[in-house]
């Protein structure tokens, strides 16, 4: 945003000759916001004069300068109108003709240094002088566009209007986003405010900027009244405030030369003096305005309200929109003409013959604004600043700063007796503060006096009391501070500390108050990392906390108590994840093309919705794939149990019957609940052949797992005791076995070691099935006997040997 120092110091007692430049730069970047660039500009009026247009013809244009007592042709122009004045340039040599036409360049001309000439120059005329017309370049601007039409006093056309331009100015480039917390500082009188904090300097009061005005407040309609229009807020949770005064007896007027000099450095396209003085009022205020020819509005009435669906809007720059209930738009009794906030509309647009207007001054919803600009991409200087979140107590400001500027210009008009205000004000917010708070969140000593000082050259009203010793600030918040930045008692610390300056608050070595810390949860992360990275040779992934909708539809899967997204960042992403899997068979998607084999786990967080409430829990996620069927249920099976007997847990696999905590992308037959202490802790299972196929156009087979995060680090191992190895042999036998597929290998475990306890353990060591076998399978188990007494012998050993295997008889088993 850029900024005139000039214009600033309007606002500051105390001229800008009194200030360094360089100092005030360093000083607001370490202050307030980051400046990315400062200049000087000056205007060399030498090169300019002014110039009436005599004749409009196909040729070019005859003007006639009082200045140089001559008429010249010059360049058409299509907004040209006879009678009219306008600053032309001076070209006041000729020079040899390269053939060319025009040199290129700006500036000084590069075929003609002598001639100072933004425009490119005319070659080989052979005239004394020549003119054309001039753009807002000479001025110190950047944009290079055509100045308008001008009004000048009849003495000052003949070179007299020179001494009345602002020939030297400093112009800052402040960083938008450095000032997005700031709608304070969108407009110079904001910026004023902050320079004359930093340097002590004496701020202008607002009343030498506007008229005094009475204003009338009605809660959300104001009746016809006294010339005023009605004016009705039928959205009051986007428009907390509107104001506007009715002017009438104008008359279409050029634009004032000091104005667009002013703007033309500001890059702002000057057009007649109605629609530079609302553009001057926003920049000076930062309050956007709009202006709205009186006789175009139906039945005298203004209501701000949500558009209607599908209602057509054409604007001031010749486009029409179709409008949404999510747009603000300010309507009359046929409909729309202005979309709040941002731009106003074709159809009452003030233009040469406008003699009455309804100005308008409102406070729009910040978020609503910026939506909508960036819905009809109509990103506009008004826009820019309700984006911020402005003061909705001074909105009437603009209103008597823009008759003010009628005055100044000596424009004739006659405006309402009062200006309409409707809507609620901003009530006043205080921050209480203790002084000790302040010190310890700036560490360093400050003195209360000091304190007050700097909060009360920032325009906040602090009183002091005293509690325990300590001193308590009551802090009233100014409403231009209110609405956005100012909140909370660490606001208040920074608007100390930035004033006092970070540079001199001293270099202390934080504190670091050392205890013992429970690290349990990052230990049990860790190892579990560790044996799945090393252990199982798998990749860890990191997808988005969003389902993504696409590859849910190819899966034919809708999630169920989900959290869904307001304000989604895409169309794809609108949805929290309720599980990890998705994530996993995606990438084995996108990469079984590459690789046959794939092993990939993801640590992260999942959402879902328990009675109207946001549950988010850690999840543990991990798939094997395998383009050659070499991994089957019981390979994954190993792994998993492998990582539960690193953590010490006892993990039961529970055949699943029905299809609670399946999802449909796994084999329900294949598929098993982990159970932990009798509490489900996750699900693991064969991916569906059908959905491998639609991944990997090869095929193959996977093996799936999802574990409850949460519950995997909250559970501490028990505490073991170490036993002293027994110094008795142990005896071990191996027994082989046909039997039904639905007897589990936990249940055959469980029945061996329940014989006697002597038998130490019981571990399969080997399984197979055959297709003739039809639903039976061949087990090994490998059992270890031991009596911690004693030495067993033979004939204790058979005698317990042969109740294991009538036990197993029992279950089924056909002994081989």
């Amino acid at each position: 945003m850029k900024i005139s120092l000039n214009w600033v110091f309007d606002h500051i007692k105390g001229g800008l000759q009194k200030v360094d430049i360089a100092q005030l730069v360093d000083r607001f970047i370490k202050t307030t916001a980051e400046i990315e660039g400062w200049q000087k500009v000056t205007c060399n009026t030498d090169v300019l004069t002014l110039a009436s247009v005599v004749s409009v013809g196909a040729d070019g244009i005859v003007v006639h300068s009082p200045e140089l007592k001559k008429e010249f042709v010059v360049p058409l122009r299509a907004d040209a109108v006879v009678g009219s004045w306008y600053i032309m340039q001076i070209c006041s040599r000729s020079y040899p003709s390269t053939g060319s036409g025009r040199t290129e360049g700006k500036g000084l001309s590069s075929a003609h240094p002598e001639c100072f000439c933004p425009q490119k120059c005319i070659e080989g005329s052979g005239r004394a002088d020549e003119l054309d017309w001039a753009t807002t370049v000479v001025f110190g601007g950047k944009k290079d566009m055509l100045l308008p039409r001008v009004s000048v006093d009849e003495a000052l056309r003949a070179g007299g209007w020179k001494k009345t331009i602002e020939r030297e100015d400093y112009i800052i480039d402040v960083d938008n986003k450095s000032i997005n917390h700031r709608p304070d500082l969108w407009g110079h009188r904001g910026i004023a405010r902050e320079i004359a904090a930093i340097f002590d300097l004496q701020l202008r009061p607002i009343d030498e900027f506007v008229v005094q005005k009475k204003t009338v407040d009605y809660a959300t309609h104001a009746p016809e009244k006294m010339g005023n229009y009605a004016v009705t807020i039928e959205a009051t949770d986007v428009c907390k405030r509107f104001t506007s005064v009715y002017i009438e007896g104008l008359q279409s007027q050029p634009s004032s030369i000091a104005m667009i000099v002013r703007l033309s450095r500001l890059d702002s396209r000057a057009i007649d003096l109605l629609v530079d003085i609302t553009n001057t009022v926003m920049l000076d205020l930062g309050q956007p305005m709009h202006a709205f020819d009186a006789h175009t509005i139906a039945k005298k009435n203004l209501i701000v309200r949500r558009a209607h669906r599908q209602e057509k809007l054409l604007l001031l720059d010749g486009e029409t929109v179709t409008l949404t209930p999510e747009d603000i738009v300010i309507a009359d009794g046929n409909g729309a003409i202005s979309l709040a906030g941002i731009m106003g509309g074709a159809t009452t647009g003030i233009s040469a013959k406008t003699t009455a207007v309804v100005l308008e001054s409102a406070n729009f919803d910040a978020t609503t604004v910026r939506r909508s600009a960036a819905r009809y991409k109509k990103r506009s200087e008004a826009s820019t600043r309700f984006e911020k979140s402005l003061d909705p107590n001074h909105i009437s400001d603009a209103l008597t700063r823009f008759l003010f500027l009628l005055n100044a210009a000596g424009v004739s008009y006659k405006a309402a007796d009062e200006i309409v205000s409707v809507g609620m004000l901003l009530p006043e917010k205080t921050i209480t503060v203790a002084h000790l708070f302040i010190q310890a969140r700036l560490g360093m000593e400050i003195e209360p006096q000091r304190v007050v000082s700097i909060l009360e050259k920032l325009f906040f009203g602090v009183t002091t009391g005293t509690e325990k010793n300590d001193t308590i600030y009551t802090i009233t918040v100014p409403s231009f501070r209110a609405t956005k930045d100012v909140k909370i008692p660490e606001d208040i610390v920074e608007e100390v500390g930035r004033f006092i300056g970070y540079d001199d608050i001293p270099r202390v070595m934080p504190l670091l108050a050392l205890s013992p810390t429970d690290l349990h949860k990052t230990h049990c992360i860790r190892a579990m990392k560790r044996f799945l990275s090393y252990g199982a040779m798998m990749r860890e992934l990191y997808g988005y906390s969003f389902f993504d909708e696409s590859f849910l539809h190819k899966l034919a899967w809708a999630p169920i108590d989900y959290v869904a997204i307001k304000n989604p960042i895409s169309e794809n992403y609108t949805r929290l994840v309720t599980t990890l899997q998705p994530h996993l068979l995606k990438a084995v998607g996108e990469n079984s093309i590459q690789h046959p084999a794939l092993r990939f786990y993801e640590w992260g967080r999942v959402w879902h919705m328990q009675q109207e409430k946001i549950v988010e829990q850690k999840s543990l996620s991990g798939i094997f794939f395998d383009q050659e069927k070499h991994f089957d249920f019981y390979a994954g099976k190993a792994l998993l149990t492998r990582l539960f007997e690193q953590m010490h847990m006892v993990v039961t696999w529970k055949s699943n019957s029905t299809n609670e905590h399946v999802f449909p992308w796994l084999v329900q037959h294949q598929t098993a609940q982990l159970m932990h202490n009798n509490t489900v802790i996750g699900v693991a299972g064969m991916v569906d052949d059908a959905i491998v196929q639609s991944l990997s156009p090869a095929g193959g087979s996977a093996f799936m797992f999802e574990l409850n995060g949460d519950y995997l680090i909250e559970y501490k191992r028990p505490v073991t005791r170490c036993a002293p190895l027994s110094k008795y042999p142990s005896v071990l036998r191996d027994v082989s076995m046909l039997l039904p597929l639905s007897v589990t290998v936990d249940s055959i475990a469980a029945t061996i070691k329940g014989v006697d306890t002597r038998i130490v353990s019981a571990v399969l060591i080997d399984f197979f099935t055959k297709p003739e076998w039809e639903n039976q399978k061949a087990l090994t188990f490998h059992v270890e006997i031991q009596d911690a007494a004693k030495t067993l012998e033979h004939d204790e050993v058979e005698a317990l040997w042969n109740k294991v295997i009538a036990q197993l008889v029992v279950l089924g088993a056909v002994i081989r």
